[in-house]
């Protein structure tokens, strides 16, 4: 994902006329994008209704079809529905939290048992590295049910590049809020427009930070190592870095000229599924560490 430092100059709307023209806006986005179907049969019903996986790709860099196909490959594999916008409706990064929220719409307008129960938002830039990690791995336990968002953070504070969060009507109202933010405060300057956005909510609304948990980056958003992807980088935090096994690897902040030269080594790896890289989840560390992170939360919800 391309970061740029923008500011959002439409006029000033009522709050409550905007968010209801959002709405009535997504009835028609529900017709915008494609909806991938699982065709392998190696996982139970409940996984594959579970979580649904949503992303963005269009423009004219042909390496998103590759980030995509390591995408569909672990959809595929373990019966994720893949939700895809194929075409932008807002402007630039907003797109993002168009099309979770028009998913998000057309899962709660089913019936409680035929829903999904969490989307899985992946930028662009990011490349299953291990497609055989369940996404249900980092999920918090059924009994923490008043947590809707989960997140990553690194030196800049959050990363919205990876994300679940919950079918819900939280959901509808946290994303609604999202896309509002700078027709409601266009007076705020947004460095990251979407992912600023974001985090001014969290930071300024209780409602919304108290059914929020941020995870260890590496979890669902680790960032590259070397540039050929073989060792660690010194001058990174390994704690930030993929390392063999993790479900993928994300390059936030490359710029567009450069992201086929930092991509390809890692696509190369994933393409050769290579046995070190593709380990089953229990010769992870995930069960063991999402394991042992929940259990205080269930101790003192």
């Amino acid at each position: 994902m391309i970061f740029l430092n923008c500011r959002d100059q439409r006029p000033r709307l009522r709050p409550v006329l905007h968010v209801a023209l959002v709405l009535l806006a997504f009835s028609w986005l529900l017709h915008s994008f494609h909806r991938y179907n699982s065709t392998e049969n190696d996982v139970s019903p409940l996984s594959r209704r579970k979580v649904g996986k949503v992303m963005a790709i269009y423009g004219n860099h042909t390496i998103y079809k590759r980030t995509m196909a390591t995408h569909e490959k672990q959809s595929r594999r373990l019966g994720y529905p893949l939700f895809v916008l194929e075409s932008p409706i807002l402007d630039s990064y907003w797109n993002k939290y168009a099309i979770i929220l028009s998913v998000m719409l057309q899962e709660l307008a089913k019936p409680a048992d035929k829903r999904l129960e969490w989307l899985f938002w992946f930028d662009a830039d990011t490349v299953i590295m291990n497609p055989y990690i369940p996404l249900e791995t980092f999920l918090p336990p059924p009994q923490l049910s008043d947590i809707h968002l989960l997140l990553t953070k690194d030196w800049n504070g959050i990363n919205n590049g990876v994300f679940p969060i919950r079918v819900h009507r939280w959901s509808v109202e946290f994303l609604t809020a999202a896309i509002s933010y700078p027709v409601i405060h266009p007076d705020v300057y947004l460095h990251w427009p979407d992912q600023s956005a974001m985090s001014n909510l969290i930071q300024d609304n209780d409602y919304f930070s108290r059914s929020i948990i941020h995870c260890p980056l590496r979890w669902f958003n680790a960032y590259m190592r070397s540039p050929d992807g073989e060792e660690l980088n010194p001058d990174s935090p390994p704690e930030y870095q993929v390392h063999p096994g993790d479900l993928l690897v994300h390059f936030p902040g490359t710029p567009a000229d450069h992201l086929d030269q930092t991509l390809e080594p890692y696509l190369a790896i994933a393409e050769a599924h290579r046995a070190e890289w593709e380990l089953p989840l229990e010769q992870t560390e995930y069960i063991e560490q999402t394991q042992e992170f929940w259990r205080p939360k269930l101790s003192h919800p």
